[in-house]
């Protein structure tokens, strides 16, 4: 069963502006994760996750690329037992730029409320046990990864209308100050 943040934001810049936050290494560090992401189709890269307390390595590749209006990737961090998938499309619209972002992956088998964990395990996995317990969390709604958790949760939603936007913004008034 699949699970689907869908998103629609309107910016008030042309697509090629919004494609350089979406598609440029040192703009997705700004307002997403450190990374070492490069345009090219096939490209493997990855975020790091900027938690607090939670040194996590998101492992991608670029599976579409059609600047300045696709950008699709695979998402998988260690606990997540397939990918899940982020795609960007960007919409040329009267007065600026229409920004889709879709991200769907396959919930995945959570550590049971009642079952122990394993000395085996990792920490990540051992507090994902812990959330579990605490939050009562239904596992029919939950994924293995804490991370994918969080961006399913509200963190996408944060980000674009929040970071990514003023990402935007600056860009714009540091470009506007250098004319």
């Amino acid at each position: 069963m699949f699970r689907v943040v869908k998103m629609e934001v309107f910016y008030p810049y042309p697509p090629e502006k919004v494609w350089k936050a979406i598609a440029n290494r040192s703009s997705l560090a700004k307002w997403l994760m450190e990374n070492d992401f490069e345009p090219c189709l096939g490209h493997k890269f990855c975020f790091q996750s900027q938690l607090p307390g939670l040194n996590e390595i998101i492992y991608c590749e670029v599976l579409k690329l059609r600047e300045p209006h696709e950008l699709a990737y695979s998402w998988q961090d260690n606990l997540m037992e397939s990918p899940s998938i982020v795609t960007w499309k960007l919409t040329p619209v009267d007065g600026g730029t229409q920004l889709h972002l879709e991200h769907r992956g396959y919930q995945q088998d959570a550590i049971a409320i009642n079952q122990p964990t394993r000395p085996t395990q990792s920490w990540q996995a051992q507090l994902t046990h812990q959330v579990l317990l605490s939050d009562r969390i239904s596992e029919s709604q939950q994924f293995g990864s804490i991370l994918l958790n969080s961006y399913f949760s509200g963190k996408w939603e944060y980000l674009i209308n929040h970071k990514l936007a003023e990402v935007l913004a600056q860009e714009t008034q540091d470009n506007f100050a250098l004319s």
